[in-house]
């Protein structure tokens, strides 16, 4: 029988059931031990002692180079991910501003982490947002996380995520992707994006609360989560509802929204309320106590974005719209398509929810139809070809073979004409696959929820652009006769080149005679309006060159960037609503407008792409309008107003532009206040468009004073400060302790870091890998595409850190000679304070003492020193090691916490103590 004495508390292992506490033991030899499983009563010989990592670190302390490495490198890749600039060594290929950095450190350093992020249109709320999911990801602070946002943006969203920051986020209800059909997805996948319509269903949310909680949820355009009071009745909406459930099964909260306040002091109450329910008593209390927002509220304005220099981070921008009239022959086309449109609208009005599908084709048509005929006539001769189809498997199910015959040959005849294919015997095979897969989309049953949400005018221009293929094959619902309208439709479409299309040509003539090498972005949402365009300025300028963003990939919108950039590259860039997302084209001053999105704000949005930090000359913005259709009248209408306003507040500028301020807010504050929808679809029976002005110009004014009411909530915020940045902006210390790390790293993996210049090193990180050349300069990435940009979020630093944070504790106890003269220990601690919701925050905190217990914080100030100097001699036994740690070291620690604030009596800590390193 073993002589060990086990003790109550103590932790042991049995081969049978695992690691387990000592509860007592008996004088008969046996033990009783609670395990996983129950407590059980064991023989003593079957179990043995089990050492924390603390005692297994303390046990086996030695000297050698080798030690001192993997204690450093086991304390950097804790330490790494808690710079105080880690926010500024992402990896991610974008623009790094000011004011993104401080509110991303502030976040991520906070507790609790309950915001609302209020930064004007343009500012970069998106990035913010994955700049504070990476860094607490980097610090082990993020394992669940849920993004909750508008139909129309959860694929931006989840582009931006996984492309640029290499979250790994998972689409929610999406066909094909993440469902809860048969399983609670919330408690399987950890990172979701899911839009607030799908996740607002009562059994959603009942499965939510089942699901583990949350360690961040963040609600986009939150302020959609509304509250409205009448009279003493307080009606919650089920967004709003949404939001409550989760904010209680979540330990953080972000709340995302250019207009959170809609001139409705009780409704902005509401959304306060969801992050901290007892900063105010009620409305009234707030206006008197604003700055106390600023415990909560985040709002930086466009005045104070700057560039790390201090300079104004936007140069001037300059708006023209230019209005003209359709000819004879666009009129009567249009007219004819107008009562088309018509009808469609009428007959689904009358058909109550059996015809939403057939208004949202209709008002994707309308929309099509503001961008170009040519792309309006390529959308209606698909769909022609599609009911056709579909005419034809009606014949065949009805046993009328001579029609469905001659109805499948009138198909292939018009897949033949649409796509020029020859009529041999290759011909006949490609455009029997292509009936075949149109046969299949006709058949597939309609996803009404995806039309809804590509009809949208909140849905992103992205995904408005994919309306063309869903108008096309969305045949469930039709007009009547509708394929035979469609022909008698087409039959009056306008052979000659587009009005709008000889305007652009011409005043690209007009620049390159000023200006051979200017190069132009042009921006068209739908993509027939793209290829047209592309084909016109190729034959009417062949040496120019044109490039084409269609989409795609984040690298593949990169790829056209660069081609674009080059100065002997294409002299244009024709960019569909894709291209609006994810690409800097600074570079370029002149940017065209060949149709307009029916909500404005998407129109700032694409002016965004060249007016931006990095351009040095006045951003020139032309908007073609056809003031005789009902779009171009609309936006006539609606500019007019905005410069009465703008005039009236002296918010003009000397060229007699609304100043972009003013116009942000007003057109932020309109989004909630109009269906722009609604308002081009009523506009179709209403040909003098009283009806439209009118509501236009209330909804103006309405906007205008919400705007002054949320000037006199905020005015109180905290404005942005350079001094805040400054601090976080030098990162030439961060950068040489990366470069340190995989140094260290790649000689313990026996690979190697190869300087190749200053700013540029080739990183193997194995011997036999294949080498990546990498740099830590952002500006030096914008100039040479086969650089890796290396940071924190880097999936190769990710990898190296994990590897080292996985060393075993047995080999983390070293020796260091400091020349001291007398025995010491540094001792390196990994700390997470928890709030009371469980929020948690993570320190490294070095604690150094003698022999005696008397601390030596010269030591501390340079620990990450000791790690480079020679190894030294044992200082101590393994039995003197624990007493200086109980008696010393911990007391000494726990004083340092209560110090700092770290540990309080309303927050609880966790330990972990990386290394020992014992001096002399």
């Amino acid at each position: 029988m073993s002589d060990i004495k086990f003790e109550a508390g103590q932790r042991v292992r049995h081969p049978e059931f695992g690691e387990g506490i000592v509860v007592s033991s008996t004088a008969d030899g046996y033990v009783r031990v609670f395990f996983p499983i129950g407590e059980r009563q064991v023989f003593q010989d079957a179990i043995s002692p089990l050492q924390t990592p603390t005692e297994q670190m303390l046990a086996d302390v030695s000297g050698g180079k080798d030690r001192l490495r993997n204690a450093w490198l086991y304390v950097e890749a804790h330490a790494l991910p808690l710079m105080d600039n880690a926010a500024a060594m992402t990896a991610a290929r974008i623009d790094l501003l000011p004011h993104q950095v401080v509110l991303t450190h502030r976040v991520a350093t906070a507790s609790p982490r309950r915001f609302l992020i209020a930064d004007e249109v343009g500012l970069g709320k998106t990035i913010e947002t994955a700049l504070i999911l990476r860094e607490m990801t980097s610090r082990g602070e993020l394992n669940r996380a849920l993004m909750v946002v508008p139909a129309g943006l959860v694929n931006n969203w989840h582009r931006e995520l996984n492309e640029v920051f290499n979250l790994d986020f998972e689409v929610f209800g999406a066909q094909g992707d993440v469902t809860d059909r048969r399983s609670n997805a919330f408690a399987k996948h950890d990172r979701l994006i899911a839009s607030v319509d799908t996740l607002k269903r009562r059994a959603r949310v009942k499965r939510l609360k089942e699901a583990p909680p949350w360690d961040l949820v963040v609600f986009d355009e939150a302020h959609h989560l509304s509250a409205y009071k009448s009279g003493r009745k307080v009606r919650k909406t089920e967004n709003y509802k949404l939001a409550e459930a989760l904010r209680d099964h979540a330990r953080d909260l972000l709340l995302l929204s250019a207009t959170p306040h809609q001139g409705d002091h009780f409704r902005f109450w509401m959304l306060i309320q969801l992050l901290n329910p007892t900063l105010f008593k009620g409305p009234d209390d707030m206006v008197d106590k604003r700055h106390r927002l600023n415990a909560v509220v985040y709002r930086r304005t466009k005045a104070d974005a700057c560039t790390p220099d201090g300079s104004p981070l936007f140069t001037r921008r300059w708006v023209h719209t230019e209005a003209f009239t359709m000819s004879g022959r666009e009129n009567a086309f249009y007219a004819k398509l107008r009562e088309y449109l018509l009808d469609g609208f009428n007959l689904a009005k009358q058909q109550g929810n059996k015809g939403r599908a057939l208004g949202f084709v209709m008002t994707i048509f309308q929309k099509i139809a503001a961008s170009s005929f040519a792309a309006v006539r390529s959308t209606l001769r698909r769909r022609q070809l599609s009911l056709t189809i579909h005419e034809a498997i009606l014949k065949d199910q009805a046993l009328d073979i001579d029609g469905h015959l001659a109805l499948m040959n009138e198909a292939r005849e018009m897949i033949h004409t649409d796509h020029n294919l020859p009529r041999d015997q290759v011909g006949r095979i490609e455009v029997d696959q292509m009936l075949s897969d149109l046969k299949l989309k006709v058949i597939k049953k309609m996803d009404e929820e995806e039309l809804a949400v590509a009809a949208s005018s909140e849905s992103s221009e992205v995904v408005v652009a994919e309306g063309e293929n869903l108008a096309a094959t969305a045949i469930a619902m039709c007009l009547p006769e509708e394929r035979l309208r469609i022909k008698e439709l087409l039959a009056v479409y306008p052979d000659e080149q587009e009005t709008k299309i000889e305007k652009l040509i011409r005043a690209l003539g007009t620049l390159w005679n000023q200006n051979p090498n200017e190069k132009v972005v042009i921006f068209a949402t739908y993509l027939s309006t793209v290829d047209l365009l592309s084909r016109a300025i190729d034959t009417s300028y062949p040496g120019q060159g044109v490039v084409v963003l269609r989409g795609g990939d984040h690298s593949s919108k990169l790829a056209a960037e660069r081609r674009f950039r080059k100065t002997d590259g294409p002299r244009v860039m024709v960019c569909t609503a894709a291209g609006r997302e994810g690409i800097n084209l600074q570079f370029s001053r002149i940017l065209f407008n060949f149709d307009l999105p029916w909500n404005p704000m998407d129109v700032e949005q694409r002016i965004g792409r060249i007016h931006r930090y990095g351009q040095q000359y006045t951003a020139q913005v032309y908007n073609l309008v056809l003031s005789d259709t009902i779009e171009g009248k609309i936006f006539l209408l609606l500019m007019d107003k905005l410069n009465e306003i703008a005039r009236t507040l002296g918010k003009v500028d000397e060229q007699g532009n609304v100043t972009e301020d003013l116009r942000g807010q007003i057109l932020g504050q309109l989004n909630d206040r109009l269906s722009y929808d609604q308002l081009y679809r009523d506009a179709l029976e209403d040909p003098t468009l009283q009806r439209t002005q009118q509501e236009l110009e209330e909804a103006m004014s309405n906007a205008n004073e919400a705007r002054k009411v949320v000037f006199e909530l905020f005015q109180e915020l905290d404005s942005f400060s350079l001094d805040e940045y400054k601090p976080l902006a030098n990162i030439d210390d961060s950068k040489s302790r990366i470069i340190r790390f995989l140094e260290q790293v790649a000689q313990k993996n026996k690979g190697k870091l190869i300087h190749m210049d200053d700013k540029r090193f080739k990183m193997l990180v194995r011997e036999n890998e294949s080498p990546v050349i990498c740099t830590l300069d952002r500006e030096l990435i914008q100039e040479d595409d086969t650089l890796e940009l290396m940071g924190l979020d880097h999936p190769i630093m990710n990898q190296l850190i994990q590897q080292c944070k996985d060393y075993p504790a047995t080999i983390l106890g070293a020796t260091a000679d400091m020349g001291l003269g007398y025995p010491a220990v540094l001792t390196v601690w990994l700390i997470q304070s928890f709030g009371k919701g469980k929020e948690a925050v993570s320190h490294v905190i070095p604690i150094a003492v003698n022999s005696d217990g008397k601390r030596i914080p010269s030591v501390e100030k340079q620990y990450r020193s000791c790690f480079f100097t020679s190894p030294g001699k044992l200082s101590f036994s393994a039995k003197n090691r624990l007493s200086i740690l109980n008696d010393h070291i911990e007391p000494t620690l726990q004083k340092e916490l209560r110090h700092r604030a770290i540990a309080t009596p309303e927050k609880g800590y966790s330990s972990e103590l990386l290394a020992w390193v014992e001096l002399a």
